[in-house]
């Protein structure tokens, strides 16, 4: 028997909204699961596992007939699916009422339903949430018959709020396959027969890595799975480390290239750290603004920190203005009860935010002093 196992496809979410490409990243959650149905069909799975949060939110009654209509494509795969914590069904819902195509089984109850089909010989559990939380416990043992069948259990959850689990309980509940999601990241240890694939898109800045889905082929004696990248985009952060001798143009330069190399398609966070000629400004401002070389309606820079350290030798710069207010202004920023860092155990809870307290001090030391420098020139 071979499925196709899908998790948290939230069609319906704007990610990075604000940003130009919002939009165009919308559609292609849309675009993707269209492609997978495709694949799907192409692939004659048995089964497609819809494992929660098919919407980023309550689905509006055409999304439905959108999807339902793509559903009614498929000449030979079931679509068994649930109801995630984002598209819980609501009193209101309109996943109440609506009326799905024959490929649908949609369990709707928040009870553990099954269905079997006998020409699989296969057994699959599940049930939808029916509100934001669900604290209940992901599974609860119960006797899986037929004995003769593959058993499969659909599920949503994972974190304290949204049906926890103990995964070596749930290895020992007797399903041949778990399909999960609600987590994200793609889980890629499938050894126990516990598989999430994460989303099916990233939705979210921190979804970092690949998304896509997987192809599982399963008997009673082995399951074979295959973890399939398919999504758009990525979320990719990035690093550049500069030194004194960098320029802001050499530094463009090296970023473009290591876009170009990685896909103008992805999103990227870019983080600049080490040391920095004075004089060089890599971002608009203090608040780190993308810089215009990096501002082309093609490229999409979701956030850009410059957080390097200016070159300054402020001892050298503290002897030399010893008597004036140059002096003055590094001796207050560097004496030793402002760098001193917290170790009473009553300042715990500031010393998280000791070291964000020392980047601003830094800057504020950089800007304060470089102002000075500039006034000093001038006069």
């Amino acid at each position: 028997m071979k499925l196709v196992h899908i998790a948290d496809p939230h069609l319906g979410a704007a990610p990075d909204t604000g940003h130009p490409w919002s939009k165009a990243r919308a559609d292609a959650l849309w675009q993707t699961f269209a492609k997978v149905l495709a694949r799907t069909e192409e692939e004659q799975a048995d089964l497609l596992l819809i494992a929660g949060d098919l919407f980023h939110r309550q689905p509006l009654l055409r999304e439905l007939k959108e999807v339902n209509a793509l559903f009614s494509r498929l000449t030979h795969t079931k679509v068994v699916m649930i109801a995630g914590n984002h598209d819980c069904i609501t009193d209101r819902s309109n996943y109440r009422q609506f009326t799905w195509c024959p490929q649908v089984i949609f369990f709707q109850d928040m009870q553990l339903q099954k269905i079997r089909f006998p020409e699989l010989h296969t057994t699959v559990y599940g049930r939808s949430y029916h509100s934001k939380e669900d604290k209940e416990p992901l599974y609860t043992p119960i006797p899986l018959e037929p004995a003769e069948d593959i058993h499969i259990l659909l599920a949503h959850g994972g974190d304290a709020a949204h049906r926890p689990y103990n995964r070596n309980q749930l290895a020992q509940a007797g399903f041949h396959y778990v399909a999960l999601g609600h987590i994200h990241k793609p889980d890629m240890n499938f050894s126990d027969g516990i598989v999430n694939p994460g989303s099916l898109e990233p939705i979210e800045p921190n979804d970092y890595g690949s998304h896509g889905f997987v192809i599982a082929e399963i008997t009673r004696e082995q399951t074979k799975v295959r973890w399939v990248p398919f999504a758009s985009a990525e979320y990719i952060p990035m690093e550049f480390r500069v030194q004194p001798a960098t320029t802001s143009m050499i530094l463009m330069e090296t970023i473009l290239k290591a876009i170009r190399q990685k896909g103008e398609n992805n999103i990227y966070k870019i983080r600049l750290t080490g040391r920095k000629d004075p004089d060089i400004q890599f971002g608009h401002d203090f608040s780190g603004g993308v810089p215009a070389a990096l501002s082309a309606p093609h490229l999409k820079i979701l956030d850009f920190q410059d957080l390097t350290e200016p070159d300054y030798d402020f001892a050298r710069l503290a002897r030399d203005h010893a008597d004036d207010l140059i002096g003055a202004y590094i001796k207050a920023l560097t004496s030793d009860e402002m760098m001193r860092p917290y170790t009473d155990a009553s300042q715990k809870g500031a010393a998280a935010s000791q070291q964000q307290e020392q980047q601003i001090r830094s800057k504020a030391l950089y800007y304060g002093v470089k102002a000075l420098l500039d006034t000093a020139q001038r006069k």
